[in-house]
């Protein structure tokens, strides 16, 4: 049985091995940018985070069997809410766990009172935009960029 639960920010090294399968997904799956996500470092993240106070951060994860096997992470700044970083672990993809963190982070966002709620999802990752598109979100700008 899947259990979802929060954490706090000292436990998110908990977390550290499903960022780097969700790293290296980015790394394998993304045609013109994979090289990218090959130098993002789970310490460097950490301390992106770290700057949130504790009522704008918000770190959930889901076990089974005492596993960790999915994680979502959630900021706010200002009014402004965002989905940070979402992964379940493939094995366990298919099945609402995903789902069921994201809705749970919305409805903490929403209850924030944020007046924008996003997230940014690779433009190749259509199956991810699928998800998000079920959830509500719709695209709102499209960021390009050069591969150099």
């Amino acid at each position: 049985m899947v259990e979802i639960f929060d954490v706090s920010f000292d436990r998110i090294g908990a977390i550290k091995n499903l960022w780097e399968k969700n790293r290296q997904y980015h790394e394998n799956n993304s045609i013109f940018f994979g090289d990218l996500y090959r130098y993002i470092s789970f310490d460097d993240k950490v301390n992106d985070f770290e700057k949130f106070q504790e009522d704008k951060i918000k770190i959930s994860v889901a076990t089974v069997n005492d596993e960790y096997i999915g994680y979502c992470i959630s900021t706010i700044i200002d009014d402004n809410g965002e989905i940070a970083s979402v992964h379940v672990d493939k094995s366990y993809r298919r099945i609402g766990v995903g789902k069921k963190l994201v809705v749970e982070h919305l409805e903490w966002l929403k209850g924030k009172k944020c007046k924008v709620i996003g997230v940014t999802v690779s433009h190749e990752n259509e199956i991810t935009i699928s998800f998000y598109k079920k959830l509500g979100f719709y695209p709102n700008t499209l960021y390009m960029q050069q591969k150099i």
